[in-house]
């Protein structure tokens, strides 16, 4: 706001400065249109007719940086709103497995007739709790530090159809126990991107578990390689339920989930898919989604060729 009061008066004072030259009407016309912004907001702009022409330019370039500025006002805003936004996901996704996991032990403590079997149960349970506290807890952190400046990821020559056939082979029993078939396409030569082995491989990981994880209606899981002047693209689709069309701007947010994460069977942690972003565009990468529900849901990758 204090840029904002500076800018006024500077504008102020050229107004002054011009009075003699162009007249007292029109320097009035910005000095009243000035106040009216300060006093209730910056939606207004001055408009001034070609009459004075050196009054004319001096008013656009005045728009210029009021609409800079409410730029950057709505920015602020935005990212105020999205921090307050995220400290609320934070507090409801720790709160709700800690209340279950202090729950089954609770029971454990107070209860003298619980047999073997029903101990063991509540162990894996809680187990289970805990070992969801761990991740959130590992996948927040890793975000924050992929998100800081001074996180740099060592790029060397890879070769992604090598580094994309380990990864599938890993998922065999995978894509078994969901009964899904892998479509793969790729080529039958080397592709070499710029990248990095275990940030490709975390990437790739990420992807083809979602896929089997909201997908697997589909029955099909399909991953795919093309390549576009210097950039090369990984695609990785399904055919499940897909995402909807308003879930599809905010994906790679910070913990947010679409309404299809909502059933607490399939919900995450909110924050792989904002790493993912961020490990594709420390690699100078790009990443992008398209949904067509129960037709075709995509996530793209691209690195650079080497």
């Amino acid at each position: 706001m204090i840029k904002t009061f500076l800018l006024i008066s500077i504008c102020l004072n050229i107004s002054l400065f011009c009075k003699t030259i162009i007249g007292k009407r029109g320097i009035n016309y910005i000095t009243t249109i000035l106040v009216e912004i300060r006093n209730s907001g910056f939606s207004r702009r001055i408009n001034i007719g070609s009459r004075y022409k050196a009054l004319e330019e001096m008013s656009t370039e005045l728009n210029v940086l009021l609409d800079k500025f409410q730029s950057t006002l709505e920015e602020k805003q935005m990212l105020e709103l999205s921090h307050k936004q995220l400290i609320a996901n934070i507090s409801h996704d720790i709160r709700t497995p800690l209340t279950s996991l202090l729950g089954f032990i609770e029971v454990l403590q107070k209860s003298e007739n619980i047999s073997l079997e029903e101990q063991k149960d509540y162990l894996n349970i809680i187990h289970s709790k805990g070992q969801s506290l761990y991740n959130m807890i590992h996948d927040f952190f890793e975000l924050s530090k992929l998100e800081s400046e001074d996180t740099v990821i060592i790029l060397k020559k890879i070769d992604l159809v090598d580094t994309i056939k380990e990864v599938i082979a890993s998922f065999y029993q995978d894509f078994v126990l969901n009964k899904m078939t892998p479509e793969i396409n790729l080529f039958e030569e080397p592709v070499y991107v710029w990248g990095n082995d275990a940030s490709i491989e975390r990437v790739l990981h990420n992807l083809i578990s979602n896929a089997l994880k909201y997908g697997r209606d589909g029955g099909i899981i399909g991953v795919s390689i093309r390549i576009e002047i210097n950039k090369v693209w990984v695609d990785i689709w399904d055919k499940g339920n897909g995402i909807s069309e308003k879930d599809l701007p905010f994906l790679f947010n910070r913990l947010y989930t679409a309404e299809v994460s909502r059933n607490d069977k399939l919900r995450g942690t909110g924050l792989g898919l904002a790493i993912v972003k961020q490990l594709v565009e420390k690699q100078n990468g790009e990443i992008s989604v398209s949904s067509i529900p129960n037709q075709k849901t995509m996530f793209s990758f691209c690195l650079i060729k080497f």
